[in-house]
């Protein structure tokens, strides 16, 4: 697609056109709201009170509008700002480009919150139902891929298959966080690990009061 030769059919130059502004207004949109007038503004203007090289926008290009003066000549040159408008457009685009990833990262992480959040209500709905296995099972998940995650963004990986809670906790120490919250984590694991097997004895309710406490706290201050 060569949307800046001017010397092309205008119908085919508009063939490529109006799909590029269609993705690439959704794009915008996405990313960088704020700039969507900007990039709309270079394609069509709803109103305007005359036509000059300020307020000709692409689309009248594409028309094959154009303005002559009494004497037959061009008002002006509608190839040179048919490529200003076109180049605003492209500029526009490449700073969404530009910001996509950290806005897509941020996106992700409020997902993230919202689904821990959610997993966390459920073990609380549980506790309160008085299901302490469920409970503590729910909020172990909880814990356990948070932590993965934060091992994931300080680039640290382990060569055991399916690592534990307590696998983490240790690869972490140090690294992201002291000795007070790998004791916490640690206790948490172990309050986990009593949920999650049948043959431990029966987890207290303030054991399991104390695990979902304690992955909300890992969870705002570990990252």
């Amino acid at each position: 697609m060569q949307l800046h030769k001017r010397d092309k059919d205008l119908g085919a130059l508009a063939l490529e056109y109006e799909p590029w502004y269609t993705k690439a207004l959704a794009v915008i949109s996405q990313i960088i709201p704020e700039r969507v007038e900007d990039f709309r503004s270079a394609y069509r203007l709803e109103k305007r009170k005359e036509i000059t090289p300020e307020t000709y926008t692409i689309s009248d290009y594409l028309m094959g509008m154009e303005l002559k003066t009494l004497s037959g000549e061009p008002l002006f040159d509608i190839n040179q700002v048919y490529m200003v408008k076109l180049l605003r457009q492209l500029s526009i685009l490449k700073a969404a480009a530009d910001i996509a990833p950290s806005v897509l990262r941020n996106m992700r992480a409020v997902v993230r919150a919202e689904l821990i959040d959610d997993d966390i209500e459920v073990a609380k709905d549980l506790l309160k139902a008085g299901h302490l296995r469920s409970a503590g099972v729910v909020c172990g998940v909880v814990l356990e891929s948070h932590l993965r995650d934060v091992a994931a963004r300080h680039g640290i990986k382990l060569k055991k298959r399916n690592p534990s809670i307590s696998d983490w906790n240790n690869a972490l120490k140090d690294k992201v966080y002291d000795l007070p919250m790998w004791r916490l984590i640690q206790r948490l694991a172990d309050i986990r690990n009593l949920c999650a097997h049948s043959r431990e004895r029966e987890p207290t309710r303030d054991e399991v009061q104390d695990l979902i406490i304690g992955t909300q706290k890992v969870v705002k201050e570990v990252f």
